[in-house]
């Protein structure tokens, strides 16, 4: 049920700890990530008022027990995908507060961008929400402590061969609104940056060596276009085939990643040898060294900036 009693005084709660226990998975197809994370929320004074923390209209009351059940995972990748680990929330007391301690496990659903694949760094979020709205008959504020302690325990950071931590565990707290209405919500984010090794060494420079290769075109004379195309051709059906073999290793969205952007790049570059091939039959020799040149030229700018993007995102 809703929180419907006497409006009272807005109850303050502090965020003290947020622990990000495991990160199991982290997919950046489904969007969505494994975790398991500790919490503990102290609620300023309530200690004699544990049995009654809510009194409502008809005079009946509910425990602190009964408040702290009310606050659930607000990223769940599904519905009951993320449970609580223990049979309810752990209620105790620490001198004149009480402390709110759960401990919260499942798949947590967070929006990725992946423009920069595999250059790509993403920001994991685990939100929890309270159920009594901030301006409801219970009204509630959840603030961070100034000495909230926010960590990931480094054995429990599971895909460490795909990805790496990238800077620490940061704790928040704000609203959230929901149909008009206001409900207060906490969590934590960390930033975790994609090991991109696998892919430049398995892609990228496979698929560089190949379009490289297209310049030995110009070993033939331009008077034997023939020769020149046949292995054009043979180099594009080659590129052509390796792109199919590693497409399961590109994330399948429906924009172009920084990674299909170089693929399609050299891809193009080899095409284009191709048809300048056919075309400098009827060119002089200085026209082919200009051509070769150029091309050269360009080939150099698209490694390069492939190269700057590795760089600076790394």
């Amino acid at each position: 049920r809703l929180c419907r009693s006497t409006r009272m005084a807005v109850q303050q709660i502090e965020l003290e700890r947020f622990d990000v226990l495991k990160i199991q998975s982290i997919d950046t197809v489904s969007q969505s990530f494994y975790a398991r994370c500790f919490v503990q929320l102290r609620l300023r004074g309530a200690k004699d008022r544990r049995e009654a923390f809510v009194t409502f209209e008809d005079g009946t009351t509910e425990s602190a027990e009964w408040f702290a059940g009310r606050i659930e995972v607000l990223n769940s990748f599904e519905h009951d995908s993320c449970k609580l680990i223990d049979e309810k929330p752990m209620v105790r007391d620490a001198g004149d507060d009480l402390l709110i301690q759960l401990r919260f496990e499942g798949r947590f659903a967070q929006p990725m961008d992946l423009h920069d694949f595999p250059f790509d760094s993403q920001e994991l979020s685990i939100e929890f929400l309270i159920k009594c709205r901030v301006d409801g008959p219970v009204p509630t504020k959840v603030n961070v402590s100034p000495r909230v302690s926010c960590s990931l325990v480094d054995s429990g950071f599971a895909p460490r061969f795909q990805w790496r931590r990238k800077g620490e565990v940061r704790c928040h707290a704000g609203t959230h609104e929901a149909n008009g209405r206001t409900f207060p919500k906490f969590g934590a984010k960390v930033m975790v940056a994609r090991e991109s090794r696998f892919y430049v060494t398995n892609i990228a420079v496979p698929t560089a060596v190949f379009s490289g290769l297209a310049f030995t075109l110009f070993a033939a004379q331009p008077s034997e276009p023939m020769e020149r195309l046949s292995d054009a051709f043979t180099l594009l059906l080659a590129m052509a085939a390796y792109k199919i073999t590693v497409t399961d290793m590109i994330p399948q969205v429906s924009y172009e990643t920084l990674l299909d952007k170089f693929l399609l790049s050299n891809f193009f570059l080899l095409a284009v040898m191709a048809v300048v091939s056919a075309v400098l039959q009827y060119a002089e020799d200085l026209a082919d060294r200009v051509c070769l040149a150029l091309l050269g030229a360009v080939w150099c700018i698209i490694q390069a900036w492939f190269m700057y993007k590795a760089w600076s995102r790394g």
